[in-house]
């Protein structure tokens, strides 16, 4: 004895230093170093930041951005278990991220894109969570950084020319459905042309700039419950040309009321609330398409 090791002892000190590692791996000091870099991060970023809660408090269609930094707060904490249970083990692939985040950020600011400057966010948040704990970690939080980039406006100059194209094609799929319901309409581009009084398709109108809400819903949807992946991708993919339907169903509402009911029929609640009234029906499509996607899942599984 006398502090001599005995084989069985020599053993018992030879597995200590792995669970030490093992409880240091998951112990608070790296967890406590991720939020000290997120928090000088989201400093850096403050300005960024400021510019698109002004947008989205400018902007009515654009105010779903408010939601999604607490529903990826929500992704994560879904996943506290997993996250909590997994090794943490930095990785210098995190590094290049960041160098890249932090150039996209001075291109963007210096050189007035703001669009390059607000995805550089998300990039950033990924390269510091990857270098700093691992792969492990980054593979169960990666879905809630990436779902921060549905609150980014997308640039200006293609909002607007993607607009401007959904809002005819929004008439022109109106008017053709008017007509194959006996209704007497003359389409001239975003107008509406009725016997009693003309329509126009205005930007607001539109479901374009709302798609990334649309496609933030879906993914949101998806990642509520239990699903193959292959589900969650189509539902968040499916999200948007079925808000584009439900927008366009709308339209066709609002313009039968306006032909038999007169210009009572703009102000009811389905035409003011134009956004949440697109919203409600596709999450309804959400869920039957769902529905129909979990049979399919539970046939090709038994």
């Amino acid at each position: 004895m006398n502090g001599v090791a005995t084989p069985a002892k020599a053993v018992d000190e030879n597995a200590v230093p792995g669970t030490v590692h093992e409880r240091a791996a998951v112990g608070p000091m790296p967890w406590l170093a991720l939020g000290v870099a997120a928090t000088a991060a989201l400093a850096l970023y403050a300005p960024v930041i400021a510019g698109m809660v002004s947008d989205w408090s400018e902007f009515p269609n654009l105010s779903h951005g408010f939601a999604i930094p607490f529903l990826s707060a929500y992704l994560l904490w879904t996943r506290r278990r997993l996250l909590t249970e997994a090794p943490v083990r930095g990785s210098l692939w995190g590094l290049p991220l960041i160098v890249l985040a932090v150039g996209m950020l001075v291109i963007g600011s210096l050189g007035a894109e703001p669009f390059i400057a607000r995805v550089s966010l998300p990039v950033a948040l990924f390269g510091i969570v990857l270098f700093l704990m691992g792969t492990s970690v980054t593979r169960h939080a990666w879905v809630a950084i990436a779902y921060l980039v549905f609150m980014i406006p997308l640039p200006y100059l293609t909002l607007k020319a993607l607009t401007n194209k959904s809002r005819v094609f929004d008439a022109g799929i109106t008017a053709t459905v008017l007509g194959w319901l006996g209704v007497p309409i003359f389409q001239d581009g975003v107008l509406l042309h009725l016997s009693n009084m003309t329509l126009e398709v205005a930007d607001e109108c539109s479901s374009v700039p709302a798609i990334a809400a649309l496609l933030a819903l879906g993914a949101a949807f998806g990642q509520m419950q239990e699903r193959p992946t292959w589900v969650r991708v189509v539902l968040t993919v499916a999200a948007a040309p079925l808000g584009l339907l439900s927008n366009i169903v709308r339209l066709i509402l609002t313009s039968l009321g306006a032909y038999y009911l007169g210009p009572i029929a703009l102000n009811n609640v389905i035409h003011k609330f134009n956004g949440t009234t697109v919203f409600l029906a596709t999450v309804i499509l959400l869920v039957v398409l769902d529905a129909a996607l979990a049979r399919i899942w539970k046939r090709s599984s038994s």
